[in-house]
């Protein structure tokens, strides 16, 4: 009976005075004892849990480091002088997981594979844990193209004053583009375009300069001589497009290159 009442005194003196203990740290501002271990066995854990997953994360090899080989290769590859590229890895499911590779990652692609706005690159791994995953590559292929400096209507002549050049992502002008003005001399606008526009030749149609049943000048010319004679035109034709002709005096007909409005160059064999 007594050693029952004197655990009960010692169990009350200790509650009281781990009650004391609280109550003190309270005042003071300071973290109970037993507050304190368990902040220490929680950073404890988490710091486990941390290398656990920065262990995990070594093992695997990241997206970023497979799609700069991607794009390396693109730029390496594909890229000319006179173009600008900026290839643009797509997203891989961060839930693939393949092994970090002991060896450079290498890439490829399918013979005859040619540059796109969207090109698919391959990726391996020849190490001792061998893999190989395909890449969406984004690319933009930077190119100066004529566009017009302002709206034109239907029918205009384009002359060297009505564009300029630009740099645009040629890799999505499916339709074509000008970079050379010589290649748009003579070209008419089929309908209204606006101002910063891309010029396409789809947009363009050869200015006719001679029509049919026209009055011109054949010219006949060699490395010794040149003869002009009358004749006729028997189609349209625009600057320098083969047409047919006759020869008013004798009733030939041949063919000739348009040179201007009134002269056919004879094509002598």
């Amino acid at each position: 009976m007594q050693r029952a009442t004197n655990n009960q005194a010692v169990g009350f003196l200790t509650d009281r005075e781990g009650g004391r203990q609280r109550s003190d740290a309270r005042r003071d501002g300071r973290a109970p004892a037993f507050t304190l271990r368990a902040y220490t066995l929680t950073l404890a854990g988490v710091a486990a849990l941390a290398c656990t997953l920065t262990a995990g994360a070594a093992e695997w090899q990241r997206a970023e480091e497979i799609g700069a080989v991607a794009e390396a290769f693109v730029t390496k590859n594909f890229a000319r002088r006179d173009t600008r590229l900026e290839p643009q890895a797509g997203y891989l499911d961060p839930r693939l997981k393949l092994p970090r590779c002991d060896v450079p990652l290498t890439a490829f692609v399918r013979d005859g594979t040619r540059l796109t706005a969207r090109t698919i690159v391959g990726v391996r791994c020849s190490g001792s844990r061998p893999w190989k995953v395909y890449v969406p590559v984004d690319v933009a292929v930077r190119d100066r193209v004529y566009v017009l400096r302002r709206s034109l209507p239907k029918g205009h002549v384009v002359t060297e004053a009505d564009v300029a050049l630009e740099s645009r992502d040629v890799a999505r002008l499916r339709n074509g583009y000008f970079t050379e003005a010589s290649a748009l001399a003579g070209l008419r606008l089929k309908y209204p375009v606006s101002a910063g526009s891309v010029l396409k030749p789809s947009m363009l149609a050869a200015e006719i300069l001679i029509r049919r049943g026209q009055s011109v000048t054949l010219v006949a010319q060699s490395e010794a001589l040149s003869i002009e004679m009358a004749g006729k035109a028997l189609s349209d034709g625009a600057m320098n497009q083969r047409i047919r002709v006759e020869n008013t005096n004798s009733g030939r007909v041949v063919e000739g290159l348009v040179r201007s409005p009134e002269h056919v160059e004879i094509l002598v064999q």
